[in-house]
């Protein structure tokens, strides 16, 4: 029989990235503070916050001196501010939250619990996506002896996940409990700076160095959906996102199977025709830019044409776009026009235009 009481004396350090947040920061500590499993140090990390989120995460440190607060001298972004507290961290376990979220009050309690009993790197949650107003899921019941583990992988068999259904619970940071180790690899891997999907890039290296994970179906965290969360037009260093992939494609090269290849190049060919457009229409100045995109569209194609199989309406969407510009303006608004429908019909919000 497993003694529990000695698996809380494992400490599990908890970071939370701190800006702009707060009418809903405070939610999210107590949320931490009120977790069943105590053992934790919460590590806040005001990351130049414009508004009175430093002087809450503060007035917070007085009541619960489990928390640590670090004020950055200067706004670095988000990934800056989780290597912050990755750097200062003393748990043997490292977990993430988003400041405007809040969690289950076993949230790390389950989680740990999962990856002890199951002698794992890694345990992944699955979340609820909740509107702006909703607070109220915190303190629901759930049986641990109940909890499903629906899959248990090696870490670089997650990798699968990257281009399924199961990719947003794959790639996020704040739905995991990580044992320390998966980030003190040789590579001392962290988060990349200045770079969008900055999730897509460390994830896939975290669960890389994981000997095995499990992934359960039980919801623990609540993603809060906020008007302002994310932007509704489409922004320039969106684009960093190609560098993500061409990361990612570098690093996996010899770790996955020649179809995931295959899938991760149809999505990165994808997002390269989606950037030419986005930028040409929203940026018509950064010509150089979205014509560099169709370049690489080509030179990919071209070096990979033998290895691509595609539907046949996808090759003529290709084959346009590198042959016949005129009719590819065309052929993207239409698509644009088919993607908002059916964005509008899910109910989903078209953050790009």
């Amino acid at each position: 029989m497993v003694n529990w009481r000695i698996k809380m004396e494992d400490l599990i350090s908890v970071i939370v990235p701190v800006y702009g947040a707060e009418s809903y920061l405070e939610k999210c500590v107590r949320s931490i503070m009120n977790q069943t499993y105590k053992n934790l140090e919460i590590i806040l990390v005001d990351d130049k916050s414009p508004d009175n989120s430093g002087k809450i995460c503060d007035e917070l440190a007085k009541e619960d001196d489990r928390i640590v607060v670090v004020h950055r001298e200067e706004n670095g972004g988000i990934s800056a501010a989780r290597n912050s507290g990755i750097d200062i961290a003393k748990g043997e376990f490292i977990g993430f939250s988003d400041c405007d979220d809040y969690m289950h009050a076993r949230n790390f309690e389950i989680l740990h619990r999962l990856v002890v009993d199951n002698k794992v790197d890694i345990a992944v949650a699955d979340y609820l996506e909740i509107e702006d107003d909703d607070n109220n899921h915190q303190d629901e019941v759930i049986d641990y002896d109940k909890i499903q583990i629906v899959e248990r992988l090696k870490g670089v068999d997650c990798m699968k996940h990257l281009i399924t259904a199961l990719n947003t619970k794959t790639i996020l940071p704040w739905n995991k409990l990580y044992r320390r180790k998966v980030f003190d690899t040789k590579e001392h891997f962290r988060f990349p700076d200045g770079v969008n999907g900055e999730d897509d890039f460390c994830i896939p290296h975290l669960l890389c160095a994981a000997d095995e994970v499990v992934y359960t179906d039980v919801s623990l965290y609540y993603w809060r959906k906020r008007p302002t969360s994310y932007s509704r037009s489409f922004k320039l260093s969106r684009t960093s996102y190609l560098y993500v992939l061409e990361e990612r494609e570098e690093f996996l090269a010899d770790k996955i199977s020649d179809e995931l290849k295959h899938r991760f190049l149809v999505h990165y060919m994808e997002i390269l025709w989606d950037f030419y457009y986005l930028v040409k229409i929203n940026y018509p100045e950064e010509k150089e830019r979205y014509q560099s995109y169709r370049k690489k569209f080509k030179d990919k194609y071209e070096a990979n044409k033998d290895f691509l199989h595609i539907p046949a309406k996808k090759k003529l969407k290709w084959d346009v776009f590198r042959n016949a510009l005129f009719i590819s303006d065309v052929w993207y608004k239409i698509d644009q026009v088919k993607r908002k429908t059916i964005r509008k019909i899910k109910g989903i919000d078209n953050y790009y235009n």
